[in-house]
């Protein structure tokens, strides 16, 4: 059977194979939605896949592709673009880094720019022409591209993992603008550290993030998912840019506020303005 088959919606989901996108797949199957999932880990995407038909009797479509290769990409553009019942666009797949300029693979860099930039607009553009020729007013459909509170920081070792997520949340924001007149709902998730497999990654190898610190300040992955899909529904008012916690509200607003502009430059001593 096909995708969206017998009326269901479609979620379209990329990084899927793990942490968030494995956990926006489960919720949003677990609510009758058929789904088309994108990795690059082949075999990690298939048990996703086959633990989700199990459990929820769903449709489950996989795409095994690394989305900072442009055919890869092209691929996964073109099957979004032709999903009539396409409801879910949630852009999550993104990795980090843990070196600084200049001795950084350009090459890893490069590659950071095109997942998490090139690929987050392209998909995004694909998924609102099945969702803008439904003609509807509202509910027409969710762009979600996972961003990062990193994209209102900076520091040392994350250049261009904190320019590319200032990029999404940009982004979002002016997609929301365009997007709004044939009711879509587009979002930026702005999570600060979470329990996933983020930090365990080969190009996060030796950074001892989750030893540096403190376990107060780490998120349960499934709470940061939660939140996103409440904020994005809500009725009235729903805000473009989704930070869950209190926490990590409080680090947006100490450094991202021009308020506190003096004292970011006084605890970087003078490095960030």
């Amino acid at each position: 059977m096909s995708l969206g088959a017998n009326g269901r919606s479609v979620a379209a989901i990329t990084g899927a194979s793990s942490g968030f996108g494995m956990i926006y797949a489960n919720r949003l199957a677990s609510e009758g939605n058929d789904l088309l999932i994108v990795a690059r880990r082949k075999e990690k995407l298939e048990n996703v896949a086959k633990d989700i038909r199990e459990k929820y009797g769903v449709e489950v479509e996989t795409i095994v592709a690394d989305l900072s290769r442009s055919d890869d990409l092209a691929r996964v553009e073109a099957r979004v673009e032709s999903l009539s019942n396409l409801k879910y666009m949630i852009n999550n797949a993104g990795f980090g880094g843990n070196s600084a300029f200049p001795n950084v693979d350009v090459d890893v860099e490069t590659r950071m720019i095109l997942t998490h930039c090139l690929a987050s607009m392209r998909l995004s553009r694909a998924a609102l022409v099945p969702m803008k020729a439904r003609g509807l007013k509202r509910d027409a459909g969710y762009v979600v591209n996972v961003a990062s509170i990193a994209g209102f920081l900076a520091g040392k070792g994350a250049a261009d993992y904190c320019a590319t997520k200032a990029y999404l949340i940009s982004f979002s924001k002016c997609l929301q603008c365009d997007a709004r007149n044939f009711g879509v709902r587009v979002q930026a998730l702005c999570p600060g550290f979470a329990n996933t497999e983020f930090h365990d990654s080969e190009t996060m190898r030796n950074s001892n993030i989750k030893q540096i610190y403190p376990e107060i300040i780490w998120q349960r992955a499934d709470k940061v998912v939660d939140a996103s899909l409440r904020s994005l529904r809500r009725r009235f008012r729903p805000n473009v840019v989704c930070i869950p916690t209190v926490f990590y509200k409080l680090a947006w607003f100490f450094g991202a506020s021009s308020i506190f502009a003096p004292l970011r430059i006084l605890f970087s001593r003078g490095a960030v303005r």
